[in-house]
């Protein structure tokens, strides 16, 4: 009786034995849900087991290469990457944030929740508007690597997706003093048409989107810090 009752007790809290539950509910994607259902994600214990499907030199890759300017001090820059809410960043005609896993003790991070910043282990599972939205399609992607000196930062895709690779992020000092951000992606499927004609138009475009929802927080930021000056 006493074993049922903190059974009864932990659902009703939303946890089991293995750890927090996912609460789908605020998940609005359909595609991110599948997603994640395919991936056999019930609780937040779930997620040590997805593993990822980095860029491994001489392994056929496409490269994809892009570059962004930010009219602001590159410390800024990199502050925003860091800490704007991937509400902030992954929002667009083309994109939308599902939700974040960041560690096994913490409560996953939805649309309409608290971020405390970006991490190495943090996996971000995004949807894709392609087509006009007459076709979704959800992508996962793993943080795992941040160096604060040199500004940079690396993500993974994960296994069972539609691409492997990983994605580079850089930030550089200009002459000016502005920030050159520059984007470098190595990416493979098993479709070389694809890979060659469609992954390039469709990613530059979401790229673009985030990056300009960054450079969009730094601007904000500074524009706020303006006002309250004396």
């Amino acid at each position: 009786m006493i074993k049922f009752l903190v059974c009864v007790t932990l659902l009703c809290f939303g946890i089991s034995a293995e750890g927090q539950l996912i609460d789908f509910s605020r998940i609005k994607q359909r595609k991110v849900r599948k997603l994640m259902s395919e991936n056999h994600l019930a609780n937040q214990k779930d997620f040590n087991g997805m593993e990822t499907a980095c860029f491994a030199e001489g392994e056929g890759y496409s490269k994809n290469s892009m570059t962004f300017l930010v009219k602001a001090r590159p410390e800024a820059v990199w502050y925003a990457y860091r800490n704007s809410t991937p509400k902030q960043c992954w929002v667009g005609k083309r994109v939308s944030f599902g939700v974040l896993y960041d560690e096994p003790e913490k409560p996953l991070v939805y649309a309409d929740g608290p971020y405390g910043g970006m991490k190495v282990g943090q996996i971000i599972f995004i949807q894709l508007r392609l087509l006009k939205g007459l076709y979704k399609l959800a992508v996962a992607h793993k943080v795992v690597a941040i160096d604060d000196a040199q500004k940079t930062l690396q993500i993974c895709y994960m296994k069972k997706g539609a691409s492997e690779g990983s994605q580079f992020i850089s930030l550089r000092e200009t002459p000016d003093g502005f920030t050159e951000v520059t984007h470098n992606t190595y990416y493979k499927s098993k479709s070389k048409f694809r890979d060659k004609r469609i992954y390039p138009g469709i990613h530059e475009k979401v790229i673009s989107e985030y990056h300009s929802n960054v450079a969009r927080s730094v601007i904000y930021e500074h524009l706020a810090a303006t006002e309250i000056m004396p």
